[in-house]
């Protein structure tokens, strides 16, 4: 019942997706709509209060330059990988094993397990992940898309005009120099709070609404779809025990963060790359499978469970 009650909202959501596609509620145009809306409005403000609100420490600096190391080695073996992978699909393989889903995975199904109080020990993990996805990541998939090839200066370019990377470096800025911290507490926090709140709130739904509607589960498209779950489950493996055994290294041994990496680095790829995506193949191929890598986070879920409690 704790698993339904935390991944039930995820699968209405997607459900709702692919009913709105069946029943000819949306249409591609409606679905690019709400993609640029989360692109240059509500994502941007997510990304920059969560990284305005973050604590930042000699540890947090540790953690997120491990992290950040993780991902471009991750991201890198991605490369290595696609010729293990469909033809048709090949060019989205490095950005399926790398990244992770926070917001809508990961986060409830740690504080299901370790409780809200110690959510920022998952909360710090994903601040290099805002960072890599938001600059590199995001900017490499725009270019793949395009049918370009990969350039450092455009890429480059591309991120300062990026509204996500933009809200990244600002949200770092006031996250170091403790502005917003300041501003919540002052008697103008009610607002800062309210206008942050409606304009994030529909942020996941809306998200998850694009991801069902262009979910696809077609036998052309399984084959591909468990073949990249079989890569992903194997290069995070290894990925996962390289991060402990760095954390333990370099911070030391504690259990609820070493339950964070572990629960964090089992989510899908992240949700908001849908977002990002304009080919209709694409779309299906990379939600249909973040859909059903949803499965392996709630199997390690309740393995953590199960050895937790």
């Amino acid at each position: 019942m704790k698993v339904l009650e935390i991944i039930s909202p995820v699968l209405v959501m997607i459900i709702l997706g692919i009913l709105c596609r069946k029943w000819k509620l949306l249409n591609k145009n409606g679905i690019d709509n709400m993609k640029a809306l989360v692109t240059n409005i509500m994502l941007p403000v997510a990304i920059f209060h969560a990284l305005a609100t973050s604590d930042y420490g000699a540890e947090t600096a540790k953690l997120v330059g491990i992290m950040f190391i993780m991902l471009v080695v991750s991201f890198s073996i991605g490369f290595l990988m696609k010729p293990l992978m469909t033809e048709n699909y090949r060019k989205y393989l490095p950005f399926m094993v790398s990244v992770y889903e926070g917001g809508s995975m990961a986060y409830p199904l740690y504080t299901s397990l370790c409780g809200q109080e110690n959510l920022s020990q998952i909360a710090v993990l994903d601040i290099a992940g805002l960072l890599f996805g938001f600059s590199i990541y995001m900017g490499m998939l725009g270019q793949t898309e395009n049918g370009e090839k990969i350039n450092v200066k455009n890429l480059a370019v591309s991120a300062v005009k990026t509204p996500a990377f933009i809200a990244s470096v600002l949200g770092i800025i006031a996250g170091l120099t403790g502005v917003i911290k300041l501003l919540l507490a002052s008697p103008a926090g009610g607002i800062y709070t309210s206008v942050e709140s409606i304009l994030t709130t529909a942020l996941t739904a809306i998200i998850l609404i694009v991801v069902g509607f262009s979910m696809e589960l077609t036998p052309e498209l399984f084959g591909p779809c468990i073949r990249t779950i079989v890569m992903r489950i194997v290069l995070q493996a290894v990925m996962i025990v390289g991060v402990l055994l760095a954390v333990h290294s370099f911070i030391g041994s504690n259990t609820l963060l070493d339950l964070a990496v572990i629960t964090y680095m089992s989510a899908p790829a992240t949700f908001s790359m849908q977002t990002f995506l304009k080919r209709e193949d694409g779309s299906a191929y990379v939600s249909t499978t973040n859909s059903l890598y949803c499965i392996v986070s709630i199997v390690v879920y309740m393995i953590l469970a199960f050895f937790t409690y």
